[in-house]
């Protein structure tokens, strides 16, 4: 009875025991035909859209004390700037009913998250080498991270200011005038305008992941950012004005003021990843100059 010879490779640097070559049938058992992708890739949206219905569900029950908790700030931002009390308004029957639906689906998406990647990752992952996956984990959780403060810096910093901005300005229209001009934001208007500060916010403060991920690939360098710092300036008050969904300055250079400090940030950290790579390159180096020679 003939048994099966297993090919062998050079031992290992350091190791007298040859390493046993994988043999093509054990590959095979491992490899996951196009049908089998699919299936288990059609499970994890599965998993995924249930997750996300379900949270969606739930903030819905939830969504008047969200609704109450995001226009906290421009409503005291517009007391402030009439000196009443704020009035909003609905325009549409269907109106409400509506902004109920943006929030429950916004509170849904944020609520799942966590699950909606997991799944994901649960996908994903198994193709990726140990090295690949860390990378994957860290970009990951650095872009929910910036995005997350870039929100929470629209929303304690940024909102308060620009509805009394906003508000003021359009009051002193009418100021030395025969009219008076009222300001009873509707709510559909006032959440859509909400939503995306704090989303351009979110978007604004991915700066530094970009950045860090292109100097990490060595596409851009500390030395080539830092010459590039002058013109940082003006671009950061072109992105914020960009990204908020208001038109005046006000507004816009408070959000320029963080992009540029992030952006200075940002270089700080190209230029450590240069030092460790010039540091563990020197060290290779030097290894490879007291290796004996064959």
């Amino acid at each position: 009875m003939s048994s099966e010879v297993k090919p062998e490779l050079p031992a290992a640097e350091g190791s007298d025991e040859p390493v046993e070559a994988p043999v093509d049938g054990d590959l095979e058992d491992k490899r996951m035909s196009l049908l089998e992708h699919l299936q288990e890739l059609r499970v994890r949206l599965r998993n995924a859209f249930i997750a996300f219905i379900v949270a969606m569900i739930a903030s819905f029950i939830f969504v008047e004390r969200f609704f109450g908790v995001l226009v906290a700030p421009t409503v005291e931002g517009i007391r402030e700037a009439t000196g009443q009390a704020v009035t909003f308004q609905a325009t549409d029957p269907t109106e409400g009913f509506w902004v109920m639906m943006k929030l429950a689906m916004i509170g849904g998406f944020i609520a799942a998250a966590p699950l909606v990647f997991w799944e994901l990752w649960k996908f994903v992952a198994p193709g990726l080498y140990k090295k690949e996956r860390k990378v994957a984990l860290l970009v990951t959780g650095s872009t929910a991270v910036c995005f997350s403060g870039g929100a929470v810096f629209g929303y304690f910093v940024l909102s308060k200011p620009a509805a009394y901005f906003l508000t003021k300005m359009t009051i002193d229209f009418a100021v030395g005038q025969d009219f008076k001009i009222d300001v009873p934001w509707r709510i559909e208007k006032l959440a859509d305008y909400l939503m995306l500060t704090l989303a351009g916010c979110g978007a604004a403060f991915e700066l530094p992941v970009v950045l860090v991920m292109l100097g990490a690939l060595g596409i851009v360098s500390a030395k080539g950012l830092w010459k590039f710092n002058k013109y940082a300036l003006i671009l950061s008050a072109v992105v914020g004005a960009v990204l908020t969904p208001s038109t005046d300055p006000f507004t816009q250079l408070l959000l320029a003021g963080p992009l540029y400090l992030l952006y200075n940030i940002s270089t700080f950290f190209v230029w450590l990843i240069e030092r460790a790579r010039r540091k563990r390159d020197a060290e290779l180096e030097t290894d490879d100059d007291a290796a004996p020679a064959a």
